[in-house]
């Protein structure tokens, strides 16, 4: 008897706690009333429609782009690893050796996709950079060469992948404001991806070029820490700001070799592990020489003289250069490139002043003449009073 009442009582919980969970409670916690269960279930109804609708339409689409005839198949897609079989001979063209005199040429360039935009299911828009310049394409569909299906590829290719474009040059009715070659547009025939970026990318190239004044005046922009910058250099590196720096720093070095070398200096090579400290002093850097100890130079002064009393007359070198200057600054220089000259003199030392000032007066010059662009380039982001 005791055992049928259990089961019962059992049984009684049971089907109360179904009850329970049949409930539907309101935002309030308490069971929401016939009405708004009614309401509930309409709106359950109609989402649930909705979705049939979606998912139909997206078959349809599906089945119509299937059907379709791609008429560009050929023109694009993701070429294999390259792995140097072939010579094409295919003639390319850099980016910055466009011109509006090429209006109507085909040209072959290689560049990475540093953003797209589309417009439509019919055409976009893509940013192309090569270095320190940029240019504006579009893919636009035709009878012929772009298709519906090529323009959704070109669109969805990640940004930093490196693509293959076959395009021709065109003169847009307005010059392309945000890219460095503004007088031609790439209307493209061919585009292919040789490599790809497969994972998400720590920051847009974009964020990362804009200037004080553009942030200060458009708080919306988007900034790029140093942390971030210096924890994926190889990224930052790739804007054409600071590609357009190493150009410069480059040229620096170029012009300092240029002059010294036409007032028939000797370039020379000194060493940098040498045996005692190459100035005296604390601040040097002492490291393991086999079984014995040695230093990094901190200046290739010794060798220079010896040079200038070996008759050498002018002598110049571009090296690195060593301190072990303990500093709380946050800019110290324990290792830098030095660009170093010796040279004797006949009757007075401002000879040799007077060639320095020169030298100087030769690099600041040519810098703004021959690297005009990249200077350009530097002050978009970095502003400043030419040279």
């Amino acid at each position: 008897m005791a055992e049928q009442e259990h089961q019962q009582a059992s049984e009684q919980v049971n089907e109360l706690a179904q009850k329970m969970e049949e409930v539907i409670l309101g935002e309030d916690g308490l069971p929401l009333s016939k009405k708004a269960l009614k309401k509930r279930e309409k709106e359950l109804e109609k989402e649930k429609k909705k979705q049939e609708r979606l998912a139909r339409e997206a078959e349809e689409r599906a089945a119509r782009e299937a059907a379709e005839v791609d008429h560009g198949v050929d023109n694009y897609g993701r070429s294999a690893i390259n792995m140097s079989r072939e010579k094409t001979e295919t003639k390319w063209t850099a980016l910055g050796e466009l011109t509006a005199e090429m209006a109507g040429q085909l040209v072959n360039v290689q560049a990475r996709v540093q953003g797209s935009r589309p417009v439509s299911g019919k055409m976009c828009f893509l940013v192309l950079r090569e270095g320190v310049e940029t240019a504006q394409a579009v893919l636009s569909v035709d009878a012929d060469t772009v298709s519906k299906k090529m323009v959704k590829f070109a669109t969805s290719i990640p940004n930093e992948s490196i693509v293959s474009i076959t395009a021709q040059v065109v003169k847009p009715d307005v010059p392309v404001e945000s890219c460095t070659v503004g007088t031609v547009e790439l209307q493209v025939r061919k585009v292919f991806v040789t490599s790809e970026v497969k994972i998400p990318l720590p920051f847009a190239l974009e964020d990362a070029m804009h200037s004080e004044e553009a942030c200060a005046r458009d708080a919306t922009l988007n900034r790029v820490g140093l942390d971030t910058r210096l924890n994926n250099r190889t990224m930052d590196l790739r804007t054409i700001t600071n590609n357009a720096i190493f150009k410069i720093q480059a040229a620096v070095c170029q012009l300092f070799r240029e002059y010294l070398t036409n007032e028939g200096a000797t370039e020379i090579h000194t060493p940098k592990i040498i045996s005692t400290a190459s100035e005296g002093g604390s601040n040097v850097f002492k490291i393991t020489y086999f079984k014995g100890a040695a230093y990094l130079a901190q200046s290739p002064q010794l060798y220079k003289q010896a040079c200038i009393a070996a008759d050498f007359g002018k002598v110049y070198e571009i090296a690195p250069v060593f301190r072990a200057e303990d500093s709380n600054t946050q800019r110290h220089l324990t290792e830098y490139v030095g660009l170093d000259l010796e040279c004797s003199f006949r009757e007075h030392y401002h000879e040799v002043m007077n060639m320095i000032g020169s030298m100087f007066v030769y690099i600041f010059k040519n810098l703004e003449l021959r690297w005009a662009r990249e200077l350009e380039i530097v002050r978009r982001q970095y502003p400043s009073e030419p040279i």
